[in-house]
C-alpha cells in the first residue's frame, strides 16, 4: 500500500478497498502466468506439503546434527537401520580396501609388504589397539552412514621412529568432536573465517579444524576431567570424511534422513499389531458371583493369559471388537523397498527376503546396487580417506627410514575395493574367461574385479609353479600343462610342434 491508497483508504475506505483488491488480483494472475508452465511450481492445494527453499546445501541442512541423533537412535532400537548399515558398510569396505605399492625396488616392496602384514593388518595403527587399518575403514563408512560425516586425524612420533617402530596412529573421530560454536572471522590479518569449526582461507579453501580433546557427551573423559576446549588442527593432517550431495556442500547428511519417518511409522505399526496380538491373547475367564468381593479382593485392573477372575453382582466387562487388518506383508514389504531405495541399497539386501524374486530379477537388482556400492567406494572412501592415508603411511615410512625418503616418496599407493560376490559362478566366471581370451578384459582387470592384488596372486602362482616342478607334480590348474578338458599337453623337453603347411 501506498501514500496514495493510503490516503483514498482513509478518506473513501470502500474505494480504497477495492483498490487493494484489484491489485491482489492483479498480481495473482501475473504469479499464475509465471507459474503455469510447470505444475511442480505452482503453490495451490497439491504442492501445499512443499517446502521450497532457496538456501545453499548447509543452510538446508542447518539441524544435521540432530539428524544424526535420531539415526542414533534408530541404529540402537530399530533392526532395519542396523540392517541398512551394516549392508552399506560390509559391501563398501567388507574386509577392507587392500593397500597396493606400485614402484620400488624388490628390495622395498619386501620391506612394504613386512609393514603391510606387521603394521596395517594388525591393531598397531590403532591408539586404543582395537581396530587395524580395514577395520577403521568399517568405522568410517559406518559413521558417514549413520551421521553422514566423521574425522580421522592422524599422530606422528619421532620416538617411536627411532625405536624402530611404525609412527603412526590414526584416530577416527565423529563428527561431535568439531567445534561448531566457533563462527565468524579470525582476529587479525589472515582474513580466514570459521563456520561450524571450518577455518576457510580467504579463497574459500579449507585450512584448518578446530577440534574437542574429548567428545563433548562422553560419560567418562580420558584426561579425568571434563574439557570442552578445542584446538586448532591443520587440514592437512584431517580427513573429513562425507557424501557431498550438492556443489559447494561442506558438510554432510546423515543418509538415514529421507528414510527416518518411513522407520519409525513402521516400527509403531508393528508395535502397534504386537500389542493387539497381545490383547487377543489374554484368553480370560470371568465368573460373576452372587455374593460381594471380599474387601482384600481387588477388582480386576489387569488381565492375563489363563486367569480366572471373580466380578461382583453388580459387574459387567465388555471388549471391543477391534477391526481385522489384512494386507500387513504387502504393507510392511511397501515401506521396505522405499526404505531400500532411500538408502541406495535393494529391497533383497535390506530385509534377505528372497520370496518374489527369481535370479534374474535380483541380478539385475544387484547390478543397480553394485554401481552404487563402486560410487562410495571410487567416488568416496579412496580420494577421499584412503589416498590421504596412504600419503602418511609414506611420510611415517620415509619417517622410519630416513636415508630411503627420496625413494619411499616417490612410490604410489593404489587401493583395491574388496571382491565382488559372484551371484552365479558356472555362468559368469566361463564369461569373464571368455573376455579375458577375447582382449576385452586382462587378467589384472579381473582379478582386481574380484579384490585380488595381481602382483601377489602372481607371485604366490610362481611359488607355486616352482614347487609343483621341484617334486614332479601336474595340476589341472596349471593351463601350460593341462586343457581344459584334463589331457596333458606336456611335451619331452627339446620337442617342437610340427610347421604347419598350406594344405593344413
Amino acid at each position: 500500500m501506498n501514500a496514495l491508497d493510503k490516503a483514498i483508504c482513509t478518506v473513501a475506505p470502500r474505494v480504497g478497498a477495492r483498490r487493494l483488491q484489484a491489485r491482489l488480483a492483479i498480481r495473482a494472475a501475473q504469479t499464475h502466468l509465471r507459474e503455469m508452465h510447470y505444475d511442480a511450481a505452482t503453490s495451490g492445494r497439491r504442492s501445499s506439503s512443499l517446502r521450497a527453499s532457496s538456501a545453499d546445501a548447509d543452510a538446508a541442512s542447518g539441524r544435521r546434527a540432530r539428524i544424526a541423533y535420531v539415526s542414533r537412535d534408530m541404529l540402537r532400537n530399530n533392526p532395519w537401520a542396523t540392517r541398512a548399515k551394516a549392508t552399506i558398510s560390509s559391501h563398501v569396505v567388507g574386509d577392507g580396501i587392500v593397500p597396493k605399492l606400485v614402484g620400488g625396488s624388490d628390495a622395498l616392496r619386501a620391506e612394504w609388504q613386512s609393514l603391510l602384514e606387521t603394521h596395517l593388518e594388525t591393531v598397531n595403527l590403532d591408539p586404543d589397539g582395537r581396530q587395524n587399518l580395514f577395520g577403521m575403514q568399517g568405522l568410517a563408512a559406518g559413521a558417514m552412514v549413520s551421521d553422514g560425516e566423521c574425522l580421522i586425524v592422524p599422530s606422528f612420533s619421532q620416538l617411536a621412529a627411532r625405536k624402530g617402530e611404525f609412527p603412526l596412529k590414526l584416530r577416527v573421530l565423529e563428527a561431535d568432536y568439531l567445534d561448531t560454536t566457533r563462527q565468524g572471522f579470525l582476529q587479525g590479518n589472515s582474513g580466514n573465517t570459521i563456520f561450524d569449526g571450518i577455518e576457510y582461507d580467504t579463497e574459500g579453501n579449507r585450512v584448518a579444524y578446530w577440534l574437542y580433546d574429548e567428545h563433548p557427551g562422553t560419560a567418562a573423559p580420558k584426561k579425568g576431567r571434563w574439557s570442552l576446549t578445542s584446538k586448532r588442527y591443520d587440514a592437512k593432517f584431517v580427513i573429513h570424511l562425507f557424501r557431498q550431495d550438492r556443489p559447494g556442500q561442506q558438510r554432510g547428511v546423515s543418509w538415514f534422513a529421507p528414510v527416518v519417518l518411513s522407520m519409525q511409522d513402521l516400527a509403531d505399526y508393528q508395535d502397534a499389531q504386537i500389542l493387539r496380538q497381545k490383547i487377543a491373547a489374554c484368553f480370560t475367564a470371568f465368573r460373576k458371583r452372587a455374593d460381594p468381593l471380599p474387601e482384600n479382593k481387588d477388582p480386576v485392573k489387569k488381565l492375563s493369559p489363563g486367569a480366572i477372575l471373580d466380578l461382583a453382582p453388580d459387574e459387567e466387562i465388555s471388549f471391543g471388537s477391534p477391526p481385522e487388518t489384512s494386507g500387513l506383508d504387502e504393507f510392511t514389504r511397501t515401506v521396505l523397498r522405499s526404505i531400500a531405495v532411500g538408502m541406495g541399497i535393494t529391497y533383497e539386501s535390506l530385509t534377505g527376503d528372497l520370496a518374489q524374486v527369481n535370479f534374474s530379477s535380483a541380478r539385475m537388482g544387484r547390478m543397480d546396487m553394485d554401481r552404487n556400492i563402486s560410487a562410495w567406494q571410487r567416488l568416496v572412501m579412496i580420494p577421499q580417506m584412503l589416498q590421504r592415508i596412504g600419503e602418511w603411511i609414506k611420510m611415517a615410512w620415509a619417517l622410519q627410514n630416513p636415508a630411503r625418503a627420496r625413494e619411499i616418496n616417490a612410490l604410489r599407493i593404489e587401493w583395491t575395493p574388496p571382491h565382488r560376490i559372484i551371484v552365479d559362478p558356472a555362468r559368469e566366471i566361463p564369461a569373464l574367461k571368455e573376455a579375458v581370451r577375447s582382449g576385452f578384459q586382462t587378467r589384472r582387470g579381473v582379478q582386481r574385479c574380484f579384490g585380488i592384488d595381481p602382483e601377489r596372486i602372481l607371485q604366490e602362482q610362481i611359488e607355486e609353479q616352482a614347487e609343483a616342478e621341484t617334486h614332479k607334480l601336474v595340476f589341472d590348474s596349471d593351463a601350460s600343462k593341462v586343457s581344459n578338458t584334463g589331457v596333458t599337453q606336456a611335451r619331452p623337453a627339446g620337442s617342437v610342434l610340427p610347421k604347419e603347411t598350406d594344405d593344413e
